[in-house]
């Protein structure tokens, strides 16, 4: 399926999410591009540590946007979520290997997959999603 059709076939709340979070992600990367070319080491590893959470509870930072939705618009959102941080963790586990191939970048999306597993189980059982 085209990924164009999928983002525009979503609930207009979850396109928002999505789209808001995609900026939000940009920027962080830029942004620790620019700390990493200025030596900023600090600052550097501050804004991959946030990098890295967003990544691998993507699909519940999703839910912080979307705390007075439907049931329905968060579940939604949190699968989205789920399935995108998927090839995100893929490239984190790149980019923690220094950008070789490494058997640790098949670490990232395991970690990925059983988080959001976990997640949503508790949200579940919390009727959050």
């Amino acid at each position: 399926m085209n990924f164009g059709l999928v983002v525009w076939t979503m609930q207009p709340k979850v396109r928002q999410t999505v789209l808001f979070s995609a900026g939000i992600y940009a920027t962080l990367f830029i942004a620790h591009i620019i700390a990493a070319a200025n030596n900023a080491d600090i600052l550097f590893r501050t804004i991959a540590t946030i990098i890295t959470v967003q990544t691998l509870f993507l699909g519940g930072t999703f839910l912080f946007f979307l705390v007075h939705s439907s049931q329905s618009v968060r579940g939604e959102a949190f699968q989205i979520g789920a399935l995108i941080s998927i090839p995100l963790s893929v490239g984190l586990g790149w980019a923690y290997a220094d950008m070789q191939w490494s058997p640790m970048i098949l670490v990232f999306p395991l970690i990925a997959i059983v988080t959001h597993f976990l997640l949503r189980y508790g949200l579940q059982s919390k009727s959050v999603i």
